[in-house]
């Protein structure tokens, strides 16, 4: 285990990728279409950049290609830990140029309510594992099933809000051409990751944890996440989850065709 955390430049790599590199290609890009996308769907661009990664799929991207499992696991877990502080701030940061900036007052509560919410279970989590983790291991499908369950009530919830709203019809119509900007940015991200990593020395399977990490959103804390920095305002809510909605099944079919890609060809050759 030591060895796949050894390499202390990977997990700088990785972490500047999400936090640093990712908004500020997100909010540089965006510009050059703002008046094609409009302040709210800008707003939604913005809560996709400063989200963490995912860490189950990639960890099991990793592991299927060959990777760094170990450093994979590391920086997912890091990644979400420092995102539910993180991640809020780069956002109210993003959004002093667009629609919808949240006071600092406000956004004390919300880094409070983020806490509750999402580092409390962590560690309640944590120290149940003494007693119920072979419980868990064994009932690990039956987890996840509930865990994407509740995911999914939540994103139901978050909608029903907003969804007779005219605005976020009007929008949902026109979100054709972003949906291709947010594709053809995630294959950019990969290209630029994986670059990157080959440029600084990495080897083989810290390239893999690289590509599979660092681009990735996730759609299991950024609900929760953006329902808590949007609950004012349901209809910026539902329109803010678009983008997500949209990156996170794409990055995960794009994932999987590049780990079958690097399991059949030498990875240095992509």
């Amino acid at each position: 285990m030591k060895n796949g955390l050894s390499d202390v430049r990977v997990h700088v790599y990785i972490q500047s990728f999400i936090y640093i590199f990712v908004p500020l290609y997100f909010f540089l890009t965006s510009m050059l279409f703002r008046d094609k996308f409009g302040p709210q769907i800008i707003t939604g661009i913005y809560a996709l950049a400063v989200l963490p990664c995912t860490i189950s799929s990639c960890i099991v991207f990793t592991q299927s290609a060959g990777g760094n499992v170990v450093a994979t696991m590391f920086n997912t877990a890091f990644a979400n830990i420092i995102g539910v502080l993180v991640s809020p701030l780069l956002l109210s940061l993003m959004m002093r140029s667009s629609a919808g900036q949240v006071p600092a007052s406000e956004l004390l509560g919300i880094l409070q309510k983020l806490g509750m919410m999402m580092l409390l279970p962590i560690l309640f989590g944590q120290f149940l594992r003494r007693w119920f983790a072979a419980a868990a291991e064994t009932n690990r499908k039956q987890l996840g099933v509930v865990s994407n369950i509740f995911i999914l009530l939540i994103l139901y919830l978050s909608f029903s809000k907003s969804a007779g709203e005219p605005s976020f019809v009007e929008n949902l119509r026109s979100m054709v051409f972003p949906y291709l900007y947010l594709a053809g940015s995630f294959l950019i991200l990969i290209a630029i990751a994986s670059g990157g990593a080959a440029a600084l020395g990495f080897s083989h399977g810290d390239r893999i944890t690289v590509v599979f990490t660092a681009p990735q959103k996730t759609l299991a804390m950024g609900v929760p996440l953006l329902s808590t920095y949007f609950a004012s305002d349901p209809e910026l809510l539902g329109i803010a989850l678009l983008p997500l909605i949209f990156y996170h099944p794409w990055q995960l079919f794009v994932s999987g065709i590049l780990q079958e890609t690097i399991k059949k060809r030498n990875f240095s050759q992509l």
